[in-house]
């Protein structure tokens, strides 16, 4: 399972551009209504999740467990939105949850510099470089749902460490 900070839509190029396994997003339902996009990522498998009903996103979640099947990994932004300003933003749990629920290991991998290609609240490209920085997975095998926010913590340092070091 793959978590990534989110600072741009740039990020999606990013990762699809330098990540190198299979995975499926899972993404806000509101993102299903958008022209072309939502209906492509649908077809391609994604997981569109529903967060303001907890039963429904729970649901999504449950359902895409059969898509990881075969080595294809799922791809999660915990921060659950971008962020404006570039700063690390309080992650969610759902990912790790999930990751716990499946006993996979958490990849976390920082994306620098994309908000600055790619500002929020527009749509015009700017020149400049990202970077794409694969961290050591996390192994959970020896945690549970009362340690989940040590993964989370730990997931959390790794990406900011890739900011910190790379901004």
């Amino acid at each position: 399972m793959i978590v990534a900070n989110h600072q741009s839509q740039y990020d999606i190029f990013v990762i699809y551009g330098w990540m190198p396994v299979d995975f499926r997003w899972v993404m806000k339902i509101q993102l299903r209504d958008v022209p072309f996009l939502g209906y492509a990522c649908y077809k391609i498998g994604h997981i569109y999740i529903d967060r303001s009903n907890p039963e429904a996103a729970k649901a999504s979640i449950n359902a895409a467990r059969d898509r990881i099947k075969g080595g294809t990994s799922i791809m999660f932004f915990p921060e659950g939105t971008r962020s404006v300003d570039g700063r690390l933003l309080d992650f969610k749990k759902g990912a790790f949850k999930f990751a716990l629920d499946m006993n996979l290991p958490v990849l976390p991998v920082t994306i620098v510099n994309t908000r600055n290609v790619l500002p929020a609240k527009s749509l015009k490209l700017f020149p400049g470089s990202a970077k794409l920085i694969i961290h050591d997975p996390i192994d959970i095998s020896s945690h549970s749902e009362e340690t989940i926010g040590e993964i989370m913590n730990t997931a959390r340092k790794r990406i900011q460490q890739g900011l910190d070091q790379h901004s």
